[in-house]
């Protein structure tokens, strides 16, 4: 179990950082770009390499979880290219490779989860599947990569605030997303689910819920607060304070997200 839940946290967080170094511009300087590449190349190589699949479903015949490998390690192999483009400081050919990377990471990320879940769950099962893991990458991403960007406002005070605002945003819109995401594939599963579907969901009021609870506390009611506050104090250029509540709500994703996955690895519910 556990190196699914490392495959699934690293290579969603890496996924999810590269998107939001799609938002930064150039004037964060080399030294951000540099430093969020290598970051997002060691979590998607440590998510792939630690996780429970072996490399050698590369070789093929491809199905749906090979193909997600596959083009997992393509964005790793683009992503090694955006940071060579860096450091040579080739910065017409930076962006095209780090949105390049980025797409490939968010497929691979799609199409392993819709072929996460039993192949007998029904395509709209499969569909809220791969949604959870995207927003799951958006979220994680959106999050860890605004601390680290709040951070870059000492190294290059010129900076500006534009960027922070972005991630910002991009980490609320994920939040009501996933609350939203959540709330369908519950209703969804009660409705349409089979007889081991509703009876994981009746679990939840009993000691199965503690986990439920805590990840709704941890992942959606706690992140939500923290970034509603980070956003009043980004509206007014107050980037230290931004840091310091990003620092929290950091804390709150991972706590948050392992929960999660804890959830859809033992009940299988992508929520």
């Amino acid at each position: 179990m556990y190196n699914s839940l490392v495959y699934l946290f690293f290579s969603q967080l890496a996924v999810g950082g590269l998107l939001s170094l799609v938002m930064v511009p150039h004037s964060a300087g080399r030294s951000f770009f540099r430093f969020c590449g290598i970051l997002s190349l060691f979590l998607l190589l440590l998510g792939i390499l630690a996780g429970p699949y072996s490399l050698s479903l590369l070789r093929g015949p491809f199905d749906g979880r090979s193909t997600s490998l596959l083009l997992l390690a393509l964005s790793g192999v683009t992503a090694l290219l955006f940071i060579a483009g860096v450091i040579s400081e080739r910065q017409s050919a930076q962006k095209p490779l780090l949105t390049v990377s980025c797409l490939l990471g968010l497929a691979g990320i799609f199409l392993d989860g819709y072929h996460s879940l039993n192949p007998s769950t029904p395509t709209w099962g499969q569909l809220l599947s791969a949604l959870y893991f995207l927003v799951s990458a958006v979220f994680l991403g959106s999050v860890i990569y605004s601390m680290i960007l709040g951070h870059w406002y000492l190294v290059v005070p010129s900076l500006p605030i534009s960027p922070l605002k972005s991630l910002t945003f991009l980490m609320i819109a994920s939040i009501v997303a996933k609350i939203l995401l959540a709330c369908i594939t519950l209703y969804l599963f009660w409705i349409w689910g089979d007889v081991d579907q509703k009876t994981t969901l009746s679990s939840f009021t009993g000691i199965g819920g503690f986990f439920l609870w805590a990840r709704v506390i941890f992942g959606f009611f706690g992140p939500l607060v923290v970034s509603l506050m980070t956003w009043e104090t980004v509206k007014i250029n107050s980037t230290q304070s931004a840091t310091g509540l990003l620092y929290v709500a950091t804390i709150f994703a991972i706590i948050g997200e392992i929960l999660s996955k804890h959830i859809f690895h033992t009940k299988a519910m992508p929520i």
